[in-house]
């Protein structure tokens, strides 16, 4: 029976073993903050493999070789991305030009038109704008820097897809179990379904949205539906909060341009095609792939972005649905690994 006022008094050892594990475990999460960059290109890299390998596994039958393979789906989807651009490009360059010059800026026109080069304004001009150096060269420090991470994604997904067969058998650093690589293996087929399935079902939704967005601005009679098409297209990638955040601007364009009564015909469409996609076109693509509630998205997407930025919102739901996999071999499998790892 328990006792208030004889309790028996329990001292907590602090071994040096706790100590020691502790520190490397400190350690290890200040090194993965460090290379926290290079964790998220091989995350990247990871999902990328999972949603082309099922078709290199496809062409893998026609074609022996499985670099081979690799390397024709990689020219295939250049190829696709490379035309894409193409026929994107000149249109959408052509109204966004005609969008800016519809933005009045009479202060900046009259700054410029009044301006003279004296000694004096021209050091001032350049005292006051000397920032603007330093943006273009973060800008174009950035634009590299975004290409070689381009690179190192597309060659570290070409060797996980090389090595998928076998990536099961690398626990093998822990453990040589043959249980345990069955169990590796059916983890990493079950991320494949999941994860896979899902990246790419969102490049689908992603697609549909933004044709039926820019069909149906053209239609109405909005001005500038291709760059707002992209626009949804683009921000499709945050699922629910993205086709929100896009009607926005739509709207605004079709009240300066058509009246309210054009912003209210968009506000309608574009509720009728959320409506739409939600009852019939999430569910028909996505039968297949991971179940992730509005709710968990909007949540994963907002604390992604607080956390890592742009970066983190779009990977908050393949994080969320990796750790949701893990989480539940480890419920499932935790009575039959414990005792042998």
């Amino acid at each position: 029976m328990f006792n208030l006022f004889n309790r028996d008094k329990q001292m907590v050892a602090i071994t040096p073993s706790i100590v020691v594990f502790t520190t490397l475990l400190l350690l290890s999460m200040y090194f993965v903050y460090q290379i926290r960059e290079i964790v998220v290109i091989f995350f990247m890299s990871f999902i990328l493999m999972i949603a082309l390998n099922p078709i290199v596994n496809k062409l893998q039958k026609y074609i022996k070789s499985r670099a081979l393979s690799i390397a024709v789906v990689y020219i295939l989807l250049i190829i696709a991305i490379s035309s894409f651009l193409a026929l994107l490009i000149p249109p959408l360059t052509k109204q966004l030009t005609q969008l800016l010059k519809t933005v009045q800026l009479p202060y900046f026109q009259e700054e410029i038109s009044e301006f003279r080069f004296t000694v004096q304004e021209l050091s001032q001009w350049a005292t006051d704008y000397s920032s603007s150096i330093n943006v273009l060269f973060s800008i174009a420090t950035s634009t590299f820097k975004g290409l070689f991470h381009l690179i190192t994604l597309l060659v570290i997904s070409f060797y996980l897809i090389i090595d998928e067969p076998h990536l099961h058998k690398k626990i093998g650093w822990f453990t040589n179990k043959k249980r345990h690589f069955e169990i590796a293996r059916e983890f990493l087929a079950d991320i494949e379904d999941q994860l896979g399935g899902w990246v790419r079902g969102q490049a689908i939704i992603m697609s549909l949205v933004g044709l039926f967005t820019y069909l149906g601005l053209v239609i109405i009679g909005v001005p500038y539906a291709l760059p707002l098409g992209l626009l949804a297209f683009l921000l499709e990638i945050l699922p629910n909060l993205g086709p929100t955040i896009a009607a926005v601007p739509s709207i605004i364009v079709a009240w300066v341009s058509g009246g309210q009564v054009m912003a209210f015909v968009v506000l309608i469409f574009y509720l009728v095609l959320q409506q739409m996609q939600n009852s019939f076109l999430t569910p028909k693509v996505m039968k297949s792939s991971a179940d992730v509630s509005a709710l968990i998205s909007i949540l994963g997407i907002l604390i992604g972005i607080q956390l890592g930025g742009v970066v983190g919102g779009l990977l908050a739901i393949p994080i969320y649905i990796l750790a949701r996999t893990v989480y539940g071999y480890y419920l499932q499998y935790k009575t039959k690994l414990r005792p042998d790892w």
